[in-house]
């Protein structure tokens, strides 16, 4: 009897703080449950990326471009793997739990709403840029070029490009609960930011009447700054590395609170209108 009236009132006094640091630590100890018990997914996910950096080594090797072609391509390469989990993980996963009629299970929970997208793709975004600093160093031992002393930026520019992005795939989580599709918004973006974002050359190279719409993406800057800081000789017409974290910096602040603002209302219309059953 004493515990029953202990433990409601144990939630109910719960701090803020202490509400995202545990709701924060639960969707991460899921995920690591979901790594245990697939661990050959995890394995194979690391092993899969070694392919295309591999396949960059030889042909510049083969096209005797030299190492800093190799450096330019894979680090593009890289940066785009690196975020692509942040920005298409969240809707992957609100997919799955729509489908199986467990997204209610989520909601109804004593946690804020708006921190549901940034708990639920924590860990992804995580072994993201895991496996971007991964795909770097395979190349480092393959031959490719790296200043050390750009490294602690780099990892910091990758940080605010995971946010960037985490903000982007809140945006399309939105979409997701009130018209079920999210995919379209994703691969749209996905697929302009594989061209427009610069990853196997400089965004200079692009015509003008469309190289504006890379100043737009956030991996435009992400990409243009790692080339900065971890390419002795960086290519010509890279963005300056000041420039690319101020940018990257305000599109977290603002597409990060109005991605969460936007995905806490879109859950509230659709519960007024029937869609989710709470």
């Amino acid at each position: 009897m004493t515990t029953t009236h202990i433990y409601p009132s144990a939630i109910r006094n719960r701090t803020r703080s202490r509400k995202v640091i545990e709701t924060l630590g639960a969707y991460i100890r899921l995920d690591l449950v979901e790594e245990r018990m697939f661990p050959a997914t995890s394995i194979m996910r690391y092993i899969a990326v070694v392919f295309p950096v591999l396949l960059y080594f030889y042909q510049s090797s083969f096209l005797g471009a030299g190492p800093e072609v190799f450096a330019v391509m894979l680090i593009g390469t890289a940066v785009t793997a690196g975020l692509q989990d942040a920005l298409t993980q969240l809707t992957a996963r609100l997919n799955f739990a729509m489908e199986r009629g467990t997204l209610e299970t989520y909601l109804v929970e004593p946690v804020p709403w708006v921190l549901i997208p940034i708990a639920m793709n924590l860990w992804r975004s995580f072994t993201g840029g895991l496996l971007a600093c991964f795909m770097i160093a395979v190349g480092w031992m393959l031959g490719m070029p790296i200043d050390p002393a750009g490294i602690p930026l780099g990892i910091l520019v990758l940080f605010l490009g995971i946010l960037a992005c985490n903000a982007l795939g809140t945006l399309a989580a939105s979409f997701l609960v009130l018209f079920k599709r999210g995919d379209p918004v994703v691969m749209l973006f996905h697929l302009a930011a594989s061209v427009l974002g610069g990853a196997l050359f400089p965004i200079s190279t692009l015509p003008e009447w469309i190289r504006w719409a890379s100043y737009l993406i956030p991996h435009t800057y992400v990409i243009s700054a790692e080339r900065q800081l971890l390419m002795p000789t960086p290519p010509a017409g890279e963005l300056s590395v000041s420039l690319s974290i101020v940018v990257l910096s305000i599109m977290c602040t603002v597409m990060l609170g109005g991605g969460l603002y936007v995905f806490d209302r879109s859950l509230r219309l659709a519960r007024r209108l029937g869609i989710l059953s709470i």
